[in-house]
């Protein structure tokens, strides 16, 4: 019922609000008060509500908004409660119809035609929604809301180079600078390039990155690939270095990157990343490279590292992490196993949410470059 006491007050602050504001005109005029035809409606619509009867509750409360182009007020709270309830056809039809009303003021019109793009994106109409967001965009060219939906519709349909567009644009409407958000858009617009043989092209994109913000650590991560790939150790390890000093806490990202080469790794990406974990001491570091050389070498290869780094874990999370890994096979090595399977490892930095594994853009707040290791007090 709690969706029904909200719709009602959602109403009915609406409409007596509009009453009220009436009565004070007609008490100007000197008016006699006379019965409000739309009381008698919103009152049964309320009544309905309460009694769990949402379908009967909005064919009165439309009756409500049509006795008046001002009541579109009410309309527009409808819409929103239903889409918030998961009713989105209902959502649709409401803000449609209000949107066929002649004579809506523009401000109206504008509320409604970005109310009508919220539903489509909410029920999964993606495409339909950034149509709608156009239409809000052809009223208001510096709709922020509306820019900002059409940035993360792009984004969750991976168009990288449109997610930049309206990235850009939303820049000039609030006078920001989001370097760093357009450096990683431009990391996937590389990596897309790449998948596609396009390897110029993303060399070109992946610069482009590191120019716009020399702390997107993906864009670097992508450029040290590619240098491996085409054998250019030297531009790989130097991509590696410029890492480390933008974004160290990112530096375990580099063991697989390594290990998936074993020659390479051999020769120096073995001293690299020894060298990496003597200077930061980062048990994140120390514990992917453990857990990567488990899984290709065994567990006896995985131990003798873990020997070799002298890593004596310093807080519970990165002892349960080791003891998952090359812990004797005892009831505690499968207890800790079990809770590596379900621990969240990483923090985003600006919302708080808590994920399993690394992104590079919070899955809660869609900020990019936020996620960080989760770091923990030490046992002693």
């Amino acid at each position: 019922m709690t969706w029904a006491f909200a719709l009602a007050l959602a109403a009915t602050a609406a409409v007596v609000g509009l009453l009220w504001r009436q009565r004070g005109v007609e008490e100007r005029e000197d008016a006699p008060p006379a019965e409000d035809a739309r009381v008698s409606p919103l009152l049964k619509g309320i009544n309905y509500l309460l009694s769990d009867e949402p379908d009967r509750a909005l064919q009165e409360l439309v009756r409500v908004a049509r006795l008046q182009t001002e009541t579109a007020e009410v309309y527009l709270a409808l819409g929103d409660l239903f889409r918030n309830k998961g009713e989105f056809g209902r959502a649709v039809r409401i803000h449609q119809n209000l949107l066929a009303r002649p004579g809506l003021s523009r401000e109206l019109r504008m509320d409604a035609q970005a109310a009508l793009a919220l539903d489509f994106q909410a029920g999964g109409l993606l495409g339909r929604a950034l149509r709608e967001y156009e239409k809000v965009l052809e009223m208001d060219p510096g709709h922020a809301r509306a820019l900002e939906a059409i940035l993360r519709i792009r984004e969750q349909q991976q168009e990288w180079r449109e997610a930049a567009e309206a990235l850009a644009r939303l820049d000039r409407v609030r006078g920001t600078d989001s370097s760093l958000h357009m450096a990683y858009l431009q990391t996937e617009m590389a990596r897309a390039e790449r998948e596609a043989g396009n390897e110029a092209q993303a060399m070109e994109l992946v610069r482009e990155a590191i120019a716009t913000d020399p702390e997107c650590a993906a864009a670097h991560l992508l450029l040290a690939e590619m240098a491996l790939d085409r054998g250019d150790e030297e531009a790989a390890f130097a991509s590696m270095e410029a890492l480390r000093r933008a974004a160290p806490r990112h530096l375990p990202l580099l063991v697989r990157v390594l290990l998936e080469r074993p020659e390479v790794h051999e020769r120096r990406g073995r001293d690299f990343l020894m060298d990496c974990w003597r200077d930061g001491g980062d048990e994140t570091l120390a514990l992917e490279w453990i857990r990567v050389v488990a899984a290709r070498d065994g567990v006896e290869a995985a131990r003798e590292l873990a020997r070799a780094l002298d890593f004596k874990p310093e807080g519970l999370r990165a002892l349960l992490h080791l003891r998952a890994i090359i812990g004797p096979d005892d009831a505690e090595t499968r207890a800790a196993r079990r809770w590596v399977k379900q621990a969240r490892n990483h923090v985003c930095a600006t919302c708080g949410v808590e994920v399993i594994s690394m992104r590079w853009q919070c899955p809660q707040c869609h900020e990019w470059g936020s996620m960080r290791p989760i770091r923990e007090e030490r046992l002693s």
